[in-house]
């Protein structure tokens, strides 16, 4: 079986891009926030208390690396084609690797575990990597209205939505 892409970096960009620099107040966090990352993801990074100076502080560099081995890896990501990773990537930045993964698991009609194990990635694999996204992106727009946040904020939606409706490969 031929190995996916690793499209992380053009995936990252397009993430960090669209949840932008430093913010004293993101209104999904309800607390500050650069490229994406709040103050709790920060903390389990760094191993022990964050503060918003140091989340002013975040460059996009160490952004990547943080989102890298906290939220694509533990995703499976890199096993995904190319538009499925972007909307499940951007889902997870949000609301969390399991979460993402719970979601994705019940729309593919696989076990919910919240790990990309093999039944998952074989799934997301058959289907087409458009309508995937799609229903991806269905269902973090789902959770968003939950949470009382819409299900796109001005240019962080745009710029997303533009990438997921386009389905052309970041990477």
């Amino acid at each position: 079986m031929p190995v996916a892409k690793d499209c992380f970096a053009a995936c990252a960009a397009t993430v960090m891009t669209a949840h932008g620099g430093f913010r004293l107040r993101d209104p999904l966090l309800d607390g500050p926030a650069a490229h994406g990352i709040g103050l709790g993801l920060l903390s389990v990074w760094i191993g022990g208390p964050a503060d918003a100076p140091a989340l002013r502080a975040l460059g996009r560099d160490e952004a990547g690396r943080i989102l890298r081995a906290m939220v694509w890896a533990p995703l499976g990501a890199s096993a995904l084609p190319p538009g499925p990773d972007l909307a499940l990537f951007d889902y997870a930045v949000e609301a969390g690797t399991l979460q993402a993964l719970t979601d994705l698991q019940v729309e593919l009609g696989v076990e919910a575990t919240g790990a990309p194990d093999a039944a998952t990635l074989a799934a997301a694999r058959m289907r087409e990597p458009a309508a995937l996204a799609h229903a991806i992106a269905a269902a973090h727009a789902a959770w968003r209205e939950t949470r009382g946040l819409p299900a796109a904020t001005s240019g962080r939606a745009r710029r997303i939505a533009s990438a997921r409706r386009d389905l052309t490969p970041v990477c």
